[in-house]
């Protein structure tokens, strides 16, 4: 049995982190694309499906080359195998932050940390959980959880890989270290200013 490491599951998802963010977007947005508010019976039950089958179809197809990555896609749900280390799911976030589950043997054998998945021991399980805000009409986080049961072992925030560097800029030598910003005030007499009618 392992427990879920949070080190070791950041390092093996790291260079994922942008396909993770990627496709949960993605598949919400393919999810808005289909303009079915109002038309639903269930729509918590209906839209978490569908936004579920757009993210994992997202996902399958951007993982698809990368033969550190395998698929396995069983009884209506896809886990995704890193580096035969960590195994992910995706969910939508219930209150508590954690993937919002009916409770079946599958579900058990997934959240519980102390099961081991058939075929698949020593594996770190985490799910890639996405949060709505409060109205419930956009992505405020992506998260990468550990859950044993109901409990939150640990979390982080993903976000995509911007690319963007930090570069430092040059400071501007005034030579008056010690002191602030100079600046200089206009005085308006308000007195002149009524007598003249100016502004």
């Amino acid at each position: 049995m392992t427990m879920a490491d949070e080190p070791t599951v950041r390092a093996i998802l790291a260079k994922y982190e942008t396909v993770l963010f990627n496709a949960t977007h993605g598949g919400w947005e393919d999810w808005r694309a289909l303009q079915l508010g109002g038309r639903l019976l269930f729509p918590a039950r209906s839209r978490a499906c569908v936004v579920y089958d757009f993210i994992v179809q997202r996902a399958m197809t951007a993982l698809a080359d990368d033969k550190a990555v395998r698929v396995i896609q069983r009884d209506e749900t896809v886990k995704f195998i890193f580096a035969d280390s960590v195994a992910l799911r995706f969910k939508k976030a219930n209150d508590n932050g954690l993937g919002s589950n009916i409770q079946t043997q599958a579900t058990l054998g997934f959240v519980e940390q102390q099961q081991e998945l058939p075929g698949l021991p020593n594996v770190h399980k985490v799910e890639v959980v996405y949060v709505l805000n409060r109205l419930q009409t956009r992505i405020e986080q992506v998260l990468v959880a550990a859950r044993d049961g109901d409990t939150c072992l640990w979390n982080y925030d993903i976000a995509p890989d911007t690319g963007a560097q930090i570069i430092p800029l040059p400071m501007p030598n005034t030579g008056d270290s010690g002191r602030g910003a100079r600046v200089k005030l206009r005085v308006v007499d308000e007195g002149k200013q009524h007598e003249t009618g100016e502004k």
